[in-house]
């Protein structure tokens, strides 16, 4: 702002003070505007949050318990742990299954027959062996069909052979215990397919390894060696498989040890695997899923119902200056509730769920075909007496009856699965976690076309156009007061001129009379 001094004609007027006076209730009007803006501001903030508490649900909580793990979990038991565990998932059936392990899968296993360094010292493989570096010695390896090339010289160690066997990409791991002065290879994995060969290597490479190393070679004579697959019998039928751990119709096995094999009569002793549905699993996943709705229904209950005190306007820079930073802080509070109140959006995201739970699910037959049906209830708005609740925060939350749940679970094991993740073309055949995660994503898509993204620049969204008429409304009322603002200093510009020449001439006249 430019600086004037006034004054100087005698007139006392504090200008500054009068134009700030004047423009004071010219300023009333762009307050209120901005008052506004801000106001959607907050408002749109308010979205924001809703639209993450929306994807937190829909991504952490209702797309898991669409799944049938969370929906149908196993309890799954072994007579027999020292030899084979294992786990189920919702596509095993709850009977047992018999399994005698006869072999486990193994991969290949190489080790040195004992302390392999004959020379002086281990820091090179002219000392550890005494090779003599001036013959240039070539290893030239070829492990899995890989090549390794390897120079002896006075420099060579037997970790530089270790290196060059595990960067060669032959799905090995060779290693060298300084300790134990013993040199070990094995495969990556397990099974049959696993190997350790190295035909076409040269001959000096074929040397270092049986003479140096000494590894022995197969029964053949020859460095080829594979591993085996693991062999089991699950209910009379015979079984390969490359891992001790796999799965069959559901179950994934984990094998341990061999079965007791009678040394009398041959016979191996069986392990019995027992599924049955965990219904205590399964109650407690739908307790935490009822109980993290409830927090996201509280929430919106919150918004919806948050007291909107209509004297606390946003305050301006101005009127902060005034006040202490604890009113400040309280005004605020107040001045930001209820910017959600009676929502019409939020309002339909609320009703929307709760249909969600009271609607039956088409196809489904016998007794159990809504969440009532098996204990999970949706909270009332009103009390016995008819009124609203006093809390309505609680309003549309959901109730678990334990008893009621266990009964229809011990009645039928897969009912939560039914009535929850049923699939459908059409909503009233989906479960209630299918709809619900399609009624989320209409809501998120809703509120994003009202509010947009949360922590993204947002031009598209109906607020933000709104936002952006406030701001084309606030900027040409800025204009036009300091346009005002110009014309008083302009006009007080002109009054001390005039008073000035007017003192000039009195004092002209005065000067006039004396002489």
């Amino acid at each position: 702002m430019v600086m004037r001094t006034y004054g100087l004609s005698g007139s006392g007027i504090d200008v500054d003070q009068m134009v700030k006076d004047l423009m004071k209730a010219r300023r009333a009007s762009y307050d209120k505007v901005w008052q506004q803006k801000t106001q959607l501001e907050w408002k749109k903030k308010d979205y924001n949050t809703i639209y993450t508490l929306t994807q937190d649900l829909r991504n952490n909580t209702i797309f898991d318990f669409r799944k049938s793990a969370s929906l149908q979990p196993k309890q799954v038991t072994s007579t027999n742990d020292a030899v084979v565990s294992a786990t189920a998932n919702a596509d095993a059936a709850n009977v047992s299954h018999s399994i005698i392990v006869e072999q486990l899968a193994d991969g290949v296993k190489l080790s040195s027959t004992g302390s392999i360094t004959t020379g002086t010292s281990k820091d090179t493989l002219v000392n550890q062996f005494g090779y003599n570096a001036a013959d240039n010695t070539e290893l030239n390896f070829v492990v899995n069909g890989k090549n390794v090339n390897i120079t002896i010289t006075d420099q060579t160690t037997i970790y530089d052979v270790v290196s060059g066997l595990n960067n060669a990409g032959a799905d090995i791991k060779a290693n060298y215990d300084a300790t134990l002065d013993r040199f070990y290879i094995y495969s990556n994995k397990t099974g049959e397919s696993a190997k350790v060969d190295f035909t076409g290597s040269n001959s000096d490479a074929l040397e270092f390894i049986t003479d140096k190393l000494k590894i022995n070679p197969n029964s053949d004579g020859d460095l080829v060696f594979t591993g085996k697959n693991a062999i089991v019998e699950i209910d009379g039928v015979k079984l390969e498989r490359e891992s001790n751990s796999f799965q069959v119709s559901g179950v994934s096995y984990n094998l341990k040890a061999e079965s007791y094999k009678d040394p009398n009569t041959g016979v191996r002793t069986a392990t019995t695997i027992n599924i049955n549905a965990d219904i205590e699993k399964t109650i407690a996943n739908v307790k935490a899923f009822v109980d993290t709705y409830n927090t996201y229904m509280s929430a919106l209950n919150t918004e919806l119902n948050e007291t909107k005190y209509r004297d606390f306007m946003p305050l301006t820079d101005a009127q902060k200056a005034d006040m202490k930073e604890a009113d400040i802080k309280a005004w605020e509070e107040k001045a930001k509730s209820g910017m959600l109140r009676r929502d019409s959006l939020l309002s339909e995201i609320v009703s929307s769920a709760r249909l969600n739970f009271t609607n039956p699910i088409e196809g489904l037959t016998g007794k159990y075909k809504t969440a009532s049906s098996i204990g999970i209830n949706t909270g009332s708005y009103v009390d016995e007496d008819g009124k609203l609740t006093s809390d309505a925060s609680n309003g549309g939350k959901l109730y678990v009856d334990e008893t009621k749940l266990r009964k229809a679970l011990e009645e039928d094991p897969e009912i939560v699965a039914k009535i929850f993740g049923n699939s459908g073309d059409t909503a009233a055949k989906q479960g209630i976690a299918n709809r619900l995660y399609d009624q989320l994503n209409n809501s998120m898509k809703k509120i994003k076309d009202t509010a947009g993204y949360p922590n993204a620049t947002d031009t598209t969204s109906s607020l933000a156009k709104q936002l952006e008429d406030y701001d084309d409304r606030l900027y040409a009322m800025n204009d036009r007061l300091t346009q005002i603002e110009n014309r008083y200093y302009k006009q007080f510009d002109a009054m001390e001129a005039a008073l000035n020449r007017m003192n000039q001439q009195s004092m002209w006249l005065l000067q006039q009379f004396s002489s």
